[in-house]
């Protein structure tokens, strides 16, 4: 006999009735939100070439892949990143068209994680992608979105974390010629850990003034209006001057849509996604310690398929928003339930099957079951949350109350409320 009881895979979730209705409505909250900005949902395939990953600039970590081998011999992997093939998508079919492209998509995603991290490897992510679009005006939309979002579940104590690639990039480009270093560099300031950041410093031949000015990195970290009087004074080249004024626009103009108080300036964080080019950012709820969304601008990833479209977006994780919110909103608040369980006798079978499609031609939920002990399928109906039912015995139709254990109730009834 086989034994199935350890066949459920690590980082994969099941999700039963209630469960499964709370996610769901979580994500129409997210989706409808997307809509009203008029982004438009599409879809790109689960899985894909390895090739399509592996030879292009920026992107997932080969090793963080799901990989299979299709019956014809090609190596593939299941969908590790979603901005890659809408990115795809945008240059190839929409390749002589220069209108702004607003996409927005829902996918699970797949990642090969270390075990011990305790993450998942399949989980929802919505996001957006905005095509065509250099400007300003651009960036601060796609992170309005990501806060109304938040607010549109019922989120509010947050912040989102707003940095430029630029200004750290540049800086250490200048004052580092070593790849490696420069990621071990950004790695100890993105943990904030000015101590072991200013030994490793003191071991490179890096001259003194730039040592000096990557240690103060760590500390342009705050509200914007005191991160930023530091940033400018600290801008030694033209991209990093670029760069700080790209952040202080787009802070303005969230300001316009009245969403400033949500903004951290961080101006040492990186992503792991290095297709990003500029602006980025990432958003945290109080007391949960993952980043629940996060995105940036990538202008250069369409020209891995021969075109030119800049852009911003932002993947927010699902199962991470149903996390924070099920701490504040209930799960009965969308539970799952059945307004009418219509019992019949054998010989009233049609007739019940008749009630039960008025019913739902009215948009109510009915099912339909032989009666056999009504106390046993009152007992039942009662875990099962459905609400009344509608009992056909002797050729008499009656209801009874699941909730008054068996009440009686006229008939009638039924089509008022209906």
């Amino acid at each position: 006999m086989v034994q199935l009881k350890n066949l459920l895979p690590e980082g994969v979730e099941t999700l039963y009735g209630d469960e499964y209705a709370f996610k769901d409505e979580i994500l129409n909250n997210v989706k409808e939100t997307f809509r009203l900005f008029g982004y438009r949902q599409i879809l790109t395939p689960t899985f894909e070439y390895l090739d399509l990953y592996k030879e292009m600039s920026g992107g997932i970590n080969l090793k963080q892949m799901v990989k299979f081998i299709s019956p014809q011999g090609d190596i593939m992997v299941l969908r590790p990143d979603a901005t890659i093939p809408v990115a795809r998508m945008a240059a190839k079919n929409y390749r002589d068209r220069d209108e702004y492209l607003k996409f927005f998509y829902t996918a699970p995603i797949f990642r090969q994680l270390e075990a011990q991290k305790g993450d998942e490897r399949e989980f929802l992510q919505a996001g957006i992608e905005f095509f065509a679009n250099p400007n300003p005006t651009c960036d601060a939309e796609v992170i309005a979105i990501g806060i109304k979002t938040l607010l549109d579940n019922g989120v509010k104590d947050f912040r989102i974390d707003l940095g430029q690639v630029d200004y750290l990039g540049s800086l250490l480009e200048e004052a580092e010629p070593d790849e490696q270093a420069r990621k071990r560099i950004i790695s100890l300031i993105e943990s904030k850990n000015q101590q072991e950041l200013k030994y490793y410093l003191d071991q490179r031949t890096i001259a003194t003034h730039y040592k000096q000015l990557i240690l103060n990195i760590i500390t342009m970290y705050g509200i914007p209006e005191e991160v930023l009087p530091i940033a400018k004074e600290c801008a030694v080249n033209t991209r990093m001057k670029e760069a700080i004024n790209n952040c202080e626009q787009v802070y303005q103009i969230l300001d316009d849509y009245g969403y400033k108080d949500y903004i951290i300036f961080d101006l040492g964080f990186t992503n792991p996604l290095n297709y990003y080019t500029g602006i980025i950012f990432k958003g945290y709820v109080a007391n949960f310690g993952k980043a629940i969304l996060q995105g940036g601008r990538y202008d250069q990833l369409t020209q891995n398929f021969g075109t030119y479209k800049p852009a911003c977006g932002f993947g927010i994780n699902v199962n991470y928003l149903v996390e924070v919110v099920s701490t504040s909103k209930s799960m009965e608040s969308v539970a799952c339930y059945t307004d009418y369980l219509i019992l019949y006798e054998i010989k009233n079978r049609k007739q019940a099957f008749e009630i039960s499609q008025q019913l739902q031609s009215k948009g109510l939920i009915a099912e339909t079951d032989e009666l056999k002990n009504i106390e046993k399928q009152i007992k039942s109906a009662k875990r099962r949350n459905i609400r009344d039912i509608i009992k056909i015995e002797k050729d008499i139709i009656e209801t009874v109350s699941v909730i008054q254990n068996g009440k009686v109730n006229d008939i009638e009834e039924i089509w008022k409320n209906g």
